[in-house]
């Protein structure tokens, strides 16, 4: 019931549930509110971060990495919420806190979509600019970076949510081009 409160789950024929997928228009009204609600968290950590977060998020960086190289993708989903929940706990704002959450459960279906074949390397993933604004004490830079990150990701995960909207037919046309192709 929390799931489906939270629209994470959606009501379906003969009473059950199943994960709703999203249009491209929600799909960006969600990107565009956590791009605000998880911007100004990171810039609230900046304040509050310690120098063992900062430790325990490069550490957590490092074997994020490892992952997307490996191409793990339950590592790499677990390493980046995480990360990313590590640095909002450390904003000390609770609701947003809470709003976060509710955004993540609604967009995570979509980010075992992520196509992990343009994987950014080590010194160009957005994480290193979060890492390094908070280790600055630089809010706004934390806000900043936290965007860039979001916005990074969706430009992979959009094309995964139009690909769920394809009529079936489309979908078909696809599929047998990209077989044709393949021989």
């Amino acid at each position: 019931m929390r799931l489906a409160s939270e629209r994470g789950l959606v009501p379906h024929q003969s009473r059950t549930m199943m994960v709703p997928v999203l249009s491209v228009a929600q799909f960006k009204e969600i990107r565009d509110i956590r791009i605000e609600l998880e911007g100004r968290a990171a810039e609230a950590a900046a304040k509050n971060v310690s120098s063992s977060d900062i430790f325990a998020l490069e550490k957590m960086q490092e074997q994020l990495m490892v992952a997307r190289r490996q191409r793990d993708v339950q590592t790499v989903l677990a390493i980046n919420e995480e990360f990313h929940f590590r640095i909002y706990r450390s904003s000390d704002l609770p609701v947003v806190c809470g709003l976060i959450v509710n955004l993540w459960v609604q967009i995570g279906p979509l980010l075992t979509l992520n196509d992990f074949s343009a994987s950014a390397t080590a010194r160009d993933h957005p994480h290193r600019s979060i890492l390094a604004s908070l280790a600055a004490g630089d809010g706004a830079g934390a806000r900043l970076a936290l965007a860039n990150d979001i916005m990074w990701a969706s430009r992979y995960l959009e094309k995964a949510v139009v690909r769920l909207n394809e009529p079936v037919e489309d979908k078909k046309k696809r599929n047998s081009i990209a077989s044709v192709g393949a021989n």
